[in-house]
């Protein structure tokens, strides 16, 4: 929760000096849809956390990923017709997040998720977005978000034959295949964790990444681009 709320901060500094009409890396957005698509869900937090806790999840953080294409012209409406208020919200979710118990299971468009998944689901989309309207995102904020969407890839593409490794943050096996034990992995990936989440959230390409140094793979199972993008 102490990530999310830096990254809040990180938004709240930059996004008041920013031009509204100015254009975003998502597609039909300028700053101000991004921001009220900000302020939607950050708003939206508040009012699960205030509702009544339901008994049980009933997904995870790979679920909520797999999603959100389904919501994808829910959440442009609301972008188009929302208020850019992301102060307000964000005060509003905070007081709701003081003692809140992260085990709380709370309920919202993607399905029934932990407390502590729904913080995760909003630092993702902080980080990307902050991104999107280029924003640099907090450092912890970063590190968590790219663990997290790291974990959606690996319940996406589970498997020991590819070694991704996104320095400093972590390392993960994936896909299918022969499990590697000792040496050098025969499958590698490796890039940073900007490029990751480019690839991620799609604002990035696999094959025009790899072809501009961004991805380093090597191997013939080294090829991620089938189980991209991972959040949209």
């Amino acid at each position: 929760m102490r990530a999310l709320d830096a990254q809040w901060s990180r938004l709240l500094e930059v996004l008041p000096g920013l031009d509204p009409a100015a254009d975003s890396r998502v597609a039909g957005w300028q700053v101000r849809e991004v921001e009220a698509h900000l302020t939607a869900t950050t708003a939206g937090l508040a009012r699960i956390i205030d509702a009544d806790a339901l008994a049980q999840a009933d997904t995870d953080i790979a679920g909520w990923a797999s999603a959100l294409p389904g919501l994808a012209d829910v959440a442009d409406a609301d972008a188009r017709a929302g208020a850019a208020d992301l102060a307000g919200a964000v005060a509003a979710a905070r007081v709701a997040l003081e003692g809140a118990d992260e085990k709380r299971v709370v309920q919202q468009r993607t399905g029934a998720h932990t407390l502590f998944d729904a913080v995760r689901f909003r630092l993702i989309e902080g980080v990307v977005h902050g991104l999107d309207v280029g924003i640099d995102p907090d450092p912890i904020a970063q590190r968590l978000a790219v663990k997290a969407v790291v974990e959606i890839l690996v319940a996406r593409a589970p498997g020991h034959a590819v070694e991704l490794r996104i320095p400093p943050y972590t390392a993960v096996q994936v896909v299918e295949g022969p499990r590697h034990t000792r040496g050098t992995p025969p499958n590698v990936v490796e890039l940073g964790p900007r490029a990751f989440l480019d690839l991620a959230s799609g604002r990035a390409q696999w094959h025009d990444a790899v072809r501009d140094g961004q991805v380093r793979a090597s191997g013939e199972r080294a090829d991620l681009s089938a189980y991209l993008p991972l959040i949209s």
